[in-house]
């Protein structure tokens, strides 16, 4: 019953021609756009978070 060998990717799609890295890990743009907005929201948090010179 498992006698074939199988593989993440089919023997036809050489991995590079699949889409890039991104399509393999199957990140898209909306997470990568959701992760970018997380960090600029977070680095903006600190920013006013960290006391300025003389706020003391």
């Amino acid at each position: 019953m498992y006698d074939a060998p199988t593989s993440l990717l089919p023997a036809t799609v050489p991995a590079g021609l699949a889409g890039g890295a991104l399509a393999l890990t199957g990140a898209d743009l909306v997470w990568i756009l959701l992760a970018v907005f997380a960090l600029i929201a977070a680095g903006s948090a600190l920013w006013r978070v960290i006391p300025r010179n003389g706020e003391l």
